[in-house]
């Protein structure tokens, strides 16, 4: 249809701006990436030249020290201290370009040998690889940046000990070392640019550096480099900030040999977006001038059509009224069938609650002022939330809920779920409450405390097979500083159960809690239920206590500790404004469509941007073309990929990237070292916001600083 080939001509025009810039797009993520992967790899071959070189020159040191110690072995200090001693060390020294000096030094630290006159009787007692070597090291020690006494110059010394022939210290020979020797090889080395090069000492202590290094630099051992060699001391690389001038560094390090040093070399960051800048600035050239092209000859295309369209409509105006009436009539009839048939169609009941409460919590928003539209909202409102209350009260039930503690009014609880337990305890129970109106709230999981109440209240009526009275009371109490068994000393609320059955004896009492232990029948309880209880008590900070004698029945004592003030519902806090909130660009995952769209309208009206994905693939493949994503919720049971998968996937290439699991499905399986926060579905505006500040971390004054773009969803 003409309709069709101008709306195609529209759509050429459109794309002759958008494909060209996609395709820039594309090729700046990859060239970013391919120039981050060459600089890796020049840092890497480069750390591996510098690590080579340092094992060369310590290998010849190491032989320099074996020929000198095979001259003089055997001999006394006499023999040793003489001028053929000297001569032979300054041949040695003569070969060796990387020398200062070369000294054998006695038993109390006196320099009785040496390739320098002036430094012959000099006292290097307490040098600190002197020290080492008189203790008892009987290996090479590399000693910290110096002034030579006779030099004058910067050196180290690689020494190692002499010994008698019955094992004692008999002194030690020593090889001076030039820093300005590895340096000018780090020179010639490093690839052109910004750049730094070093040999470390495993204590931090600098060696040699370029491009500066000062007698005494050393990096404390929870610096990024430092840490990084902890954790792995024989190579490693990654992206790190220099302590020592603040730099933002790709740095790879490899340790020389058995030896305690390491070499390392990085490249600044600062090079990389600069070689990056200029690739994407000749892209940009490229796509604009492609961008014109296309624009031009769609242009002039679409002109063209716009006039055949034109003489066509003239032609077919009555034709194309009578389709559209058709087409209208069609359309009718689908959305009729496609009505009846989602009618029938039954959803995850938490998901359902989820966009019942979103999209309810929304509207109440929008119809501020109208009473009467206000009123029904917040009765379905009132309604959902009781869907959502029977929601979790079953999953709790069948202990598939995370425990949450938070302050709790125990009388409203109980009175709550009073009639269910009516239902539950028969008719042949009474129940009776009493709770003095002062008593301060507990903190405890609110859903756990009513199953472990009910466990408490079935086990109470079992004891009475002829029917008897429950009696369910609370007290505030105060531990001292002598404490109480299982209690530390503080404010408590204990919650009390007590029966009129037939109790039981000490050796019944002292197994109660035990799990799987139960005096009841072959089939008929699982000895769980007061393990349970006592568990939910002593997780929550405090302790069950139970009280029993044969024929007086049981009372039940649950300690929890006092939660704080609870506030007034209707003196709530009302949802800020999206202009009071923080925002972020958040990735939403979501395989059921409708809360995708519910969330992220709930999202969007704080003032965030959304981009929504329906996979975990789709949302891998949309991180990787947004490394703009500043949080990912997530929900967990999606085909194909978890929610913890997706998770994992992003903590091993983002591990700073913060990530938000909102799901309905209560038991969700533990993964080593990935710790996700989670909000449980159905969910209000209000808590989503808390969640997402929660897990950001932010300030209101880092929110203050951002450019609020209000809301919009891709």
């Amino acid at each position: 249809m003409p309709i069709s080939a101008l709306r195609l001509h529209r759509l050429l025009l459109v794309a002759s701006f958008l494909v060209p810039g996609l395709v820039f797009a594309a090729a700046s993520s990859w060239n970013y990436f391919e120039v981050h992967r060459e600089t890796e790899d020049t840092v890497k071959r480069t750390a591996a030249i510098l690590d080579e070189h340092a094992r060369k020159v310590f290998d010849t040191v190491d032989l320099a020290i074996g020929r000198i110690d095979d001259r003089i072995k055997g001999k006394g200090w006499d023999e040793i201290g003489t001028p053929d001693t000297n001569a032979f060390l300054r041949g040695i020294d003569a070969t060796l370009p990387q020398a200062v000096s070369i000294w054998i030094t006695d038993r109390n630290g006196i320099h009785r040998a040496g390739t320098l006159d002036a430094g012959i009787g000099v006292d290097v007692s307490g040098a600190e690889w002197f020290q080492m070597l008189r203790d008892g090291n009987r290996g090479t020690i590399i000693s910290p940046p110096f002034t030579g006494k006779a030099t004058r110059r910067a050196s180290f010394a690689v020494s190692r000990s002499r010994t008698t022939p019955d094992g004692e210290f008999d002194g030690a020979i020593v090889v001076s070392l030039s820093p300005e020797y590895f340096e000018g090889f780090f020179r010639e080395a490093s690839p052109p640019g910004p750049h730094v090069a070093s040999l470390i000492r495993r204590d931090g202590i600098f060696l040699a550096r370029i491009p500066e290094r000062t007698e005494g630099m050393r990096l404390s051992l929870n610096a990024p480099l430092m840490r990084a060699i902890a954790e792995k001391p024989w190579f490693g690389m990654r992206p790190m900030v220099s302590t020592l001038d603040g730099r933002h560094l790709i740095f790879a390090y490899r340790k020389v040999g058995t030896n305690p040093v390491f070499v390392g070399f990085g490249i600044d960051r600062s090079m990389v977006l600069a070689r990056w800048h200029l690739n994407v600035t000749v892209y940009a050239i490229v796509a604009l001038l492609s961008s014109l092209t296309l624009c031009l000859v769609s242009l002039l295309a679409f002109r063209r059509a716009c006039a055949e369209q034109s003489a066509l409509m003239r032609l077919r105006e009555e034709g194309e009224q009578r389709l559209i009436a058709e087409q209208r009539l069609r359309q009718s009839q689908k959305m009729e069938g496609l009505g009846q048939l989602t009618g029938g169609i039954a959803h995850d009941f938490n998901n359902l609650l989820a966009i019942i409460i979103g999209n309810l919590e929304m509207l109440q928003r929008q119809v501020r002022g109208d009473d009467k539209a206000v009123k029904l909202v917040e009765r379905a409102s009132r309604g959902a939330a009781r869907g959502a209350a029977l929601t979790q009260r079953l999953l709790a039930y069948s202990r598939r809920q995370d425990l949450s503690p938070q302050s709790i009014s125990v009388p409203d609880l109980v009175a709550g779920m009073t009639d269910m337990m009516a239902r539950s305890l028969g008719p042949g129970i009474r129940i009776e409450t009493f709770f003095p109106p002062d008593l301060p709230p507990a903190k405890a999981d609110p859903n756990q405390l009513e199953v472990a109440l009910l466990n408490l209240a079935v086990n109470a009526r079992d004891a009475m097979p002829s029917g008897g009275l429950i009696s369910m009371t609370g007290r505030a109490a105060t531990v001292g500083p002598e404490g109480m068994a299982g209690l530390q000393p503080g404010d408590y609320v204990c919650v009390s159960i007590r029966d009129t059955g037939t109790g039981m004896d000490e050796a019944t009492l002292a197994k109660a809690v035990e799990p799987f232990f139960t005096t009841k029948g072959t089939g008929k309880g699982t000895g769980l239920g007061l393990s349970m209880v006592h568990g939910l008590a002593v997780q929550s900070g405090g302790t069950l206590r139970i009280t029993s004698s044969p024929g007086n029945g049981t009372t039940a004592e649950m300690w929890l500790p006092r939660g704080e003030a609870i506030p007034d519902e209707k003196a709530a806090r009302p949802l800020a404004r999206p202009e009071a909130l923080p925002f972020y660009r958040i990735l939403l995952v979501d395989d059921d469509s409708l809360v995708l769209e519910a969330t992220g309208a709930m999202l969007e009206e704080l003032g965030h941007v959304v981009k929504s994905v329906a996979s975990g693939k789709d949302a891998i493949d949309a991180l990787l073309r947004d490394p703009s994503i500043q949080l990912v919720v997530t929900d967990y049971d999606m085909p194909g990929m978890t929610g913890l998968e997706l998770a994992e996937h992003i903590r091993k290439r983002s591990p700073g990237l913060p990530i938000l699991l909102a799901s309905g499905h209560a038991e969700i399986p533990e993964r080593a070292g990935l710790n996700v926060p989670r909000l449980t579905k159905p969910f209000r505006q209000e808590e989503l916001a808390d969640a997402i500040l929660a897990l950001m971390h932010v300030s209101d004054d880092c929110a203050a600083s951002h450019e609020n773009p209000r809301g919009r969803h891709s």
